[in-house]
């Protein structure tokens, strides 16, 4: 068989199709990879987020010296109960979450009732959202992301 300069080209065109197609190929398959990872971590972040948002709402009404609103209260103490169940994938925010559940149901009886021990509850809370919001940070690395603006 004779190999001319037209068959060689020919052979390297196809060489150098087949190269560009797979490169295409891999490089979308990545490029799809990282996009669906960084979707679901905007989603996780905004959840994370919110759940600050909720924990520090909750805890700034149950620690006022307001008199408290059953209607608006309860719903959102409801809610809160559920997060821990959508944060179990982080145990260190999970066992934060349930800490902190307890000290605010506590809280709201004891506002509730009138009891005495209000003041200890109030430090029992913002210390427990302060170590709340301290799992979250290590989470989502959120020291990290203030760190590099500066």
């Amino acid at each position: 068989m004779l190999v001319t300069s037209q068959t060689v080209t020919l052979v390297a065109s196809i060489l150098a199709l087949v190269g560009s197609l797979l490169t295409i190929l891999v490089g979308t398959r990545l490029t799809l990879v990282k996009e669906r990872r960084q979707l679901l971590w905007s989603k996780d972040l905004e959840r994370f987020l919110a759940l600050e948002e909720l924990a520090g709402q909750l805890t700034e009404e149950l620690a006022s010296y307001r008199v408290l609103d059953l209607s608006n209260i309860v719903s959102r103490l409801e809610e809160y109960r559920q997060a821990a169940g959508r944060f179990a994938r982080y145990e260190a925010v999970r066992r934060a979450i349930l800490t902190l559940q307890n000290t605010l149901d506590r809280m709201f009886v004891a506002k509730r009732d009138h009891g005495d021990n209000q003041q200890d509850l109030r430090t029992e809370l913002e210390r427990d959202l302060k170590h709340l919001l301290s799992a979250c940070d290590r989470i989502t690395e959120r020291d990290k992301l203030h760190r590099t603006r500066i």
